[in-house]
């Protein structure tokens, strides 16, 4: 029998990639890194990082939406 493995996140967040992120309260967040993920109190909580470098921690459960950003040429 194969093993399946199935993820909360499925991967579709990319390190150090810029995204738009919405919660259920109608709250966004722009221009936010992805850092990965991290554990508070036994469950994964996603952890941004904001362009005056503050960490944003995103309990998965209240998480709406993520846009990627488009890069910025520099």
């Amino acid at each position: 029998m194969r093993r399946v493995d199935i993820s909360y996140d499925d991967g579709i967040l990319n390190k150090n990639n810029e995204y738009i992120v919405g919660v259920n309260d109608g709250t966004t967040f722009k221009k936010v890194k992805y850092k990965g993920t991290k554990l508070f109190n036994g469950k994964k909580m996603l952890v941004f990082e904001t362009k005056a470098h503050k960490q944003l921690t995103i309990n998965p459960s209240f998480h709406t939406f993520t846009l990627e950003q488009k890069k910025d040429k520099e």
